[in-house]
């Protein structure tokens, strides 16, 4: 069982607690979470990240990095990324193409075009030093790769691309995460447990799905993602990859951390 959270949420749960994030990265290895997942701006601007994680026994489990393809395909700064990454020690790079800039078909269409030939760059350069490129289900209807068929567009077309398989965004494009678990279950390599509550009681940020329904944070297995069911087709598939806790805009991180780890420790032991 391998598991991972964001450090977003533990620099979060330091700033709402006031313990110290030292304090919470050991306390977080003691709970059996064993990466981190980070954002490309964090491994930049942290620039002994990779250290004090290495000093409390953590890892990185992939780090994400946006970039804006539809509109250039330079792919300059992602090949820098790309050698910072695997700097790091670590074998996973989340690649976010870019985002539509207009709901006119035919920009649409030429921007999808350039998010794919720069991504097929970006792929090649990743798997030529030691990466596995991939990308996620993004909760956004800009984004080509916001549902199942948006993705394998990309995948089908980049034999170097993986899937980050995040469970609970499919929600937000109003489409059901077990159809999308079907569709993409050969190409997964790793795997966002988010869970989203429909509770209008729940505390947190809001977002709103396409359909107008609101969602709030949710710990992995207290909401309305069908969590288990997913967690253990993983397993029973032979998936053994890692399985990143993930619960943005929460005014309890730690708790939430704590809930997420208990209930896939459940489900996975």
């Amino acid at each position: 069982m391998k598991l991972s959270v964001f450090y977003h949420h533990i620099a979060e749960a330091s700033a709402q607690t006031g313990r110290s994030l030292s304090d919470l990265l050991d306390y977080i290895k003691k709970l059996g979470i064993d990466y981190v997942e980070v954002d490309m701006n964090d491994l930049i601007n942290s620039e002994n990240l990779v250290r004090n994680l290495d000093e409390h026994g953590l890892k990185i489990s992939s780090v994400y990095s946006f970039y804006n393809f539809g509109v250039s395909t330079d792919c300059t700064d992602g090949f820098a990324h790309i050698d910072r990454v695997a700097a790091a020690g670590c074998d996973k790079i989340m690649l976010i193409p870019g985002f539509y800039s207009s709901a006119d078909n035919d920009t649409r269409t030429a921007e999808l075009n350039s998010m794919v030939n720069a991504m097929k760059e970006m792929c090649v350069y990743a798997v030529s030093k030691g990466l596995t490129p991939t990308i996620e289900d993004f909760d956004d209807s800009n984004s080509p790769i916001c549902d199942a068929e948006g993705m394998l567009c990309f995948a089908e077309q980049i034999s170097q691309l993986k899937i980050t398989f995040d469970t609970g965004n499919f929600m937000y494009s109003e489409r059901s995460e077990t159809e999308a678990y079907a569709m993409l279950k050969d190409k997964i390599v790793h795997v966002h447990c988010k869970d989203r509550s429909l509770d209008s009681n729940s505390k947190g940020e809001v977002k709103l799905t396409t359909g107008g329904r609101a969602l709030y944070p949710s710990p992995v297995g207290d909401g309305s993602i069908k969590m288990r069911e997913i967690v253990t087709s993983l397993k029973a598939a032979g998936y053994d990859g890692i399985y990143t806790i993930e619960h943005f805009g929460t005014e309890n991180q730690l708790g939430f951390i704590e809930k997420s780890v208990k209930n896939l420790k459940e489900w996975l032991e």
